[in-house]
């Protein structure tokens, strides 16, 4: 994997061909915000606030991170340990 990047929970390609990044920490603390925010209703905020935050947290790994960009179709050739 390429360490200059952030790692991303999802990639899309937009109209122009370019991709866009979520990037892993803004797409936990998201869904951690919105699980909190259902919780609450009955309690156990703090408990979603945790799932939220750990629910990808297995994205972190390098040949994870890899997997995401090559089957979305971004990346790079010489870069994916092939000839």
């Amino acid at each position: 994997m390429n360490n200059e990047r952030k790692p991303v929970a999802h990639l899309l390609q937009n109209d122009s061909g370019e991709w866009l990044e979520h990037e892993l920490n803004d797409h936990l603390a998201a869904v951690a915000s919105i699980a909190t925010g259902f919780a609450s209703e009955f309690g156990n905020a703090d408990w979603a606030m945790a799932a939220g935050l750990l629910h990808d947290l297995g994205k972190y790994n390098p040949r994870w991170q890899d997997y995401i960009r090559k089957s979305n179709g971004d990346y790079l050739e010489d870069s994916d340990g092939q000839d």
